[in-house]
């Protein structure tokens, strides 16, 4: 049971892990502080809020998208850290 709980946590992480990226790159990359030309940017590709799940819940919440994606990768980082956590809590 411990192997099964440690393999699903480690997907988990994975997956986590990437959508976290995701949330950094394509979602607040853009937003933050640089050049004006966008070919001088870091993320020059980078889309503007382009996460499925971030226009949405903003415009279901009536907040602005920075404010969802960032709260989004707070849920994020706790959800990595309970999933590091579970195959300790399992014994």
């Amino acid at each position: 049971m411990n192997f099964f709980l440690a393999v699903v946590a480690a997907l988990g992480q994975i997956v986590l892990s990437f959508y976290g990226f995701w949330l950094i790159w394509r979602v607040l990359l853009p937003e933050l502080p640089g050049p004006a030309a966008v070919e001088k940017r870091i993320a020059p590709y980078a889309g503007y809020f382009t996460d499925p799940f971030v226009r949405p819940v903003a415009e279901a919440l009536h907040v602005p998208p920075r404010l969802v994606a960032l709260l989004a990768l707070i849920i994020v980082a706790i959800g990595s850290v309970s999933l590091d956590r579970l195959p300790q809590l399992a014994g």
